[in-house]
């Protein structure tokens, strides 16, 4: 009787996604593809399906979202340092207000990724082999406008 039970057990928590997140709330992200303000630190969210999922205000610190489809995902204000992206789908993803220090784009997709104010004071993305995205700092000068010629 005792094996039965230890074996489901095990079978349970193999089948969770997060490890350190909250298990519930992986469980709703899974079900529902909307987690606002979750703490989903170190979910194991390899090659899911999240696309239009919404996590705003998400901690996703060190999860590992690699394969995943996030297209179209709502990532604003979201906790994402150390989160490894490789080859995931960000397309037309929002990440504005993110933090993403220390994430991982390799081999990831960018177009259309709304990446405003993501990237914090002395922050970077680095995709190698591809791009580093910096901060820049604000202009001390005003910009100057030149008419284009028709």
């Amino acid at each position: 009787m005792k094996v039965p039970i230890l074996t489901l057990a095990l079978v349970t928590l193999i089948a969770l996604p997060g490890t350190s997140a909250e298990p519930e709330q992986v469980r709703q992200l899974l079900r529902t593809n909307k987690c606002v303000n979750c703490d989903l630190r170190e979910a194991d969210l390899r090659r899911m399906e999240l696309r239009n999922a919404d996590l705003t205000g998400a901690d996703l610190t060190r999860a590992n979202l690699s394969g995943a489809d996030l297209s179209g995902a709502n990532l604003a204000d979201t906790d994402l340092r150390g989160v490894n992206f490789r080859n995931a789908n960000l397309r037309y993803a929002n990440l504005k207000g993110a933090d993403v220090r220390g994430a991982d784009f390799t081999g990831a997709i960018l177009t259309g990724t709304e990446l405003e104010d993501s990237i914090r004071t002395g922050g970077f993305i680095d995709i190698p082999g591809r791009a580093t995205l910096r901060q820049m700092p604000p202009p001390t000068q005003p910009l100057r406008r030149f008419p284009l010629p028709r």
